[in-house]
């Protein structure tokens, strides 16, 4: 058992670069950490921890650099959630270049950065306790347990315990959340992939809640159908961060138009808004409050070749009124209200920056 002081880390990174097993601090209770190079030293830790050989032992960096390093590259959304929440509370689950994913997190402890960089940047890292077991902050406690089968064991007192990391996995703009933790994401409460591209465009950083919650129609009343559909899939979701819900109708003449049923009925969707002004209503729900937004949209009009051209290419059975202003949309519309783009696709930006989600 050593000191964490100079000469501790000296002795640590020696044991550690000799494939030996650590006992270390971290900014949440001690660690049990193996260098990745050494195969064998990473099989005895998870034999020490108890655990399966095949389970994935997280790592712990040193820098943002490290993990660019050891990944073999960084996407654009993990870069910035790191430079918003490394050192700290979350862990990431990250693509690496050879097709397999690690977890990773830089710790919020001076020390322990020091003896990773040291040691090249990036350990595999357990908490010091076997399966099953409480986390040790006690550095004499983990030299009782697993300390006792390690090569060494560094002392920087009581650690602080708190709360396990947020951890979430990022994949090609895609962030889906596998455990809560101090880290909060903002919640999109909608399996929309317009609504995501309007949040991903904006730099937004959120995860995906499919709601159940099922939609109604208050005939003839546009601005109550949307306001109280965004409502209840705002209310089915719980989360820590913002939770976003909207629900989109188009309306004319009294009718409003939802998702159409089958491809016959997209198809007579659009014949009924061909050569017309209709409006679409969008009501975007942020932790209960709601902002209704209508924007009008004219329609070329549409021949049946080019009805059964966009219906069979877009096949869009899943946007309310059977057409995508931002798939092809083009083809179908003449001419839309001022600022009215992102609402006609599903989700109006203005509540948005008026929430403070986006600036």
């Amino acid at each position: 058992m050593v000191k964490a002081d100079g000469a501790g880390l000296e002795e640590a990174v020696r044991v550690l670069k000799a494939g030996g097993v650590a006992v270390i601090p971290t900014d949440t209770v001690y660690g049990l950490a193996a260098h990745p190079d050494c195969p064998e030293a990473v099989a005895r830790l998870s034999s020490l921890k108890g655990r399966p050989s095949d389970k994935p032992i997280a790592l712990l960096a040193s820098d943002v650099m490290a993990v660019e390093n050891f990944l073999g590259g960084l996407e654009a959304q993990p870069r910035r959630l790191a430079k918003l929440h490394w050192p700290g509370a979350l862990t990431l689950v990250l693509p690496s270049s050879n097709g397999t994913f690690e977890g990773v997190r830089v710790p919020n402890h001076v020390f322990t950065r020091e003896l990773i960089s040291r040691c090249g940047g990036v350990l595999r890292v357990t908490s010091a306790n076997e399966s099953g077991c409480a986390p040790a902050t006690d550095a004499a406690l983990t030299f009782e347990n697993v300390g006792l089968g390690a090569d060494i064991v560094v002392d920087d007192g009581l650690s602080p315990g708190g709360e396990a990391s947020t951890v979430a996995k990022s994949d090609k703009g895609e962030l889906v959340l596998l455990r809560e933790g101090p880290v909060a994401f903002n919640v999109l409460a909608s399996a929309s992939p317009r609504r995501a591209k309007i949040l991903r465009d904006h730099g937004v950083d959120f995860i995906v809640v499919k709601t159940d919650v099922e939609e109604v129609i208050y005939p003839g009343d546009p601005g109550r159908t949307v306001r109280e559909n965004a409502l209840a899939k705002g209310a089915a979701v719980k989360s820590r961060g913002h939770v976003i819900a909207a629900d989109t109708i188009v309306w004319l003449n009294g009718k409003i138009y939802g998702k159409p049923r089958d491809l016959d009925e997209a198809r007579a969707f659009l014949r009924e808004l061909s050569g017309n002004v209709h409006s679409v209503y969008t009501a975007v729900v942020c932790d209960g409050d709601v902002k209704t937004v209508r924007s009008d949209v004219a329609f070329r009009v549409l021949p049946d070749e080019v009805i059964e051209d966009y219906v069979t290419r877009v096949c869009p059975l899943d946007r309310a009124g059977a057409y995508d202003i931002d798939d092809s949309g083009f083809n179908l519309i003449s001419s839309y209200s001022s600022g009215g783009y992102e609402n006609i696709m599903g989700l109006p930006v203005e509540p948005l920056r008026e929430w403070g989600i986006v600036s």
